[in-house]
């Protein structure tokens, strides 16, 4: 990270995060296995990863015994597993995540995935990050050194949020496009998208992806504080609609957006995908490691 460079929305305090993040994710890592994934992030592969404290029944090859000479404490060596497989990163840029020109819920959105990028390239994987609207746009392919993080900001900062979202057609580009994804985040405010996630996510499953969807949100769209006569405009269409903004027009929204949300996450269960709340109120930290824990891509 020895080259600066300057960013509206990425700053000395978000790289020190990020690297906090990775710090994080690295422990949770030498915590040892959770469940039947670990294959994913450590194994016997030839980059040094950590320590931890030898159990009975784990691999003597593996015991790092120059330290248990000094020390005359046994700790096994772990490993990067270098999978030939992706994380691939989806995020939404469509009109919706800006609406007004309001930028809350795309930065946040473009924040999280230079975080699930970064921790996922210390973790050993690579990354190729993708922004989806009508169409899907030029992929931003990784290594695994996350050092390249600074391309991965650069490449997030040139991206702009417009048009309508087609998310099966883009979900059917990526397929054809990106053959070694293991995993897929996909990141999005879901709206326009609820009549095409069962067919999208059923794409994805039958590439054998494991799927996590992060649902964008702000505060304000889950509990508006409007009150009195208004004038609404459709961020993906231009559409106007006047509405007088009522107590009784508030419960019927609050009844329609908890009716979306429940919407979005059996749309997720019922092709095998992990739903996830993301306000934006929420530290993207929390959900990087949330979101990464449940795709193994990290201990937890």
């Amino acid at each position: 990270m020895a080259k600066k460079r300057t960013y509206e929305f990425f700053d000395e305090a978000f790289l020190a995060r990020l690297e906090r993040l990775h710090l994080i994710a690295k422990r949770m890592a030498a915590r040892g296995p959770s469940g039947p994934r670990r294959s994913r992030r450590l194994g016997d592969g030839l980059e040094f990863a950590d320590h931890r404290a030898y159990a009975p029944g784990d691999d003597i090859r593996f015991i790092d015994w120059p330290y248990y000479a000094r020390m005359e404490r046994l700790l096994l060596r772990l490993f990067h597993e270098h999978s030939e497989s992706d994380v691939a990163i989806l995020f939404d840029a469509s009109a919706s995540m800006a609406p007004g020109g309001v930028m809350e819920k795309f930065d946040y959105a473009r924040r999280a995935a230079a975080a699930l990028a970064y921790v996922a390239m210390g973790s050993g994987q690579r990354a190729v990050l993708l922004p989806f609207a009508e169409r899907l746009g030029p992929p931003e392919r990784t290594g695994r050194n996350r050092a390249q993080v600074l391309d991965v900001l650069d490449y997030l900062a040139g991206v702009v949020p417009a048009g309508r979202t087609q998310l099966r057609r883009c979900v059917e580009t990526f397929c054809r496009q990106c053959e070694s994804a293991g995993t897929v985040l996909l990141v999005s405010d879901l709206l326009d998208c609820r009549d095409d996630m069962p067919d999208a996510l059923g794409l994805l499953g039958q590439k054998n992806c494991d799927v996590i969807v992060l649902h964008l949100f702000s505060r304000s769209e889950a509990v508006p504080s409007l009150r009195g006569p208004m004038l609404l405009d459709q961020a993906e269409t231009a559409q106007r609609m006047s509405v007088n903004v009522t107590d009784e027009v508030l419960a019927n929204y609050r009844r329609c957006w908890q009716r979306f949300r429940t919407g979005c996450e059996r749309a997720c269960l019922s092709r095998g995908a992990t739903y996830i709340a993301a306000p934006t109120d929420v530290p993207f930290e929390r959900l990087v490691l949330m979101s990464l824990k449940k795709a193994g891509v990290i201990a937890g």
